[in-house]
């Protein structure tokens, strides 16, 4: 992989899938003799595949990915498709798993490097919107076609969403139900959800100061929440 000489790039662990080109010629694996590793070439075929279905499952929707439309899309085989996945939703669970961990993993470096926990709320959704609206096959994959997939990566979807919880566990935040701080993670997941269904994830951010307002509201207050609201903290 990077870093070996000669080796393409499998696209990196901090690349969100669907954001490259499957067939990118610099993600192509020369016939003969590549000098590659069968664990190297697996990696990067596994890669290839995961865009992919990304690009394929943005543009036409789940309903209408088939297997042959992603092996097409990534330049491979069905053969090799079955070597790294059992079927469409397995594929999908890889894919959106992978996006959350990223996505997951740069918000709370925004959200820790924050001064206070208000600021890091803010910091966090500033970084998740601006994140969706740069990739927003992604965004259209794990917001609204992860409806339309079966029940492993609907349960993952659950799974992921709760991940969210870890940025209202501050000591200085009131005891509140879970349910509340769900309610908070659920409203936010709708507003973007809306946003990116109708076509217009690329004015995600634009929803930066209410999405923060309505996160602090019940924790923290009006007094305290407006500011972000109005800009004026």
């Amino acid at each position: 992989m990077a870093g070996q000489p000669g080796a393409p790039d499998a696209g990196g662990t901090d690349v969100l899938p669907g954001s490259r080109s499957a067939l990118d010629p610099g993600r192509a694996i020369k016939p003969g003799r590549h000098g590659l590793s069968p664990e190297t070439v697996a990696g990067i075929q596994r890669e290839r595949l995961i865009d992919a279905f990304v690009q394929v499952v943005s543009e036409r929707g789940f309903a209408h990915t088939t297997i042959g439309r992603v092996t097409e899309g990534a330049g491979v085989t069905k053969k090799t498709f079955y070597t790294h996945f059992t079927d469409l939703d397995d594929c999908f669970l890889a894919a959106y798993q992978r996006g959350m961990d990223i996505l997951l993993r740069r918000m709370t470096e925004a959200y820790e490097a924050a001064p206070s926990w208000p600021d890091g709320i803010q910091a966090a959704l500033r970084r998740m919107l601006a994140i969706l609206a740069a990739e927003p096959r992604f965004a259209r994959a794990s917001l609204v076609e992860v409806n339309a997939a079966g029940p492993q990566v609907r349960q993952a979807r659950i799974d992921n969403l709760a991940r969210f919880r870890a940025f209202f566990a501050d000591p200085s935040l009131p005891q509140v139900p879970v349910a509340v701080i769900d309610a908070i993670v659920g409203g936010i997941y709708s507003a973007i959800h809306v946003q990116v269904e109708t076509g217009e994830a690329g004015e995600l951010p634009a929803l930066l100061p209410a999405l923060t307002y309505f996160a602090l509201l019940p924790l923290v207050g009006r007094e305290a929440a407006s500011p972000y609201l109005t800009g004026e903290y």
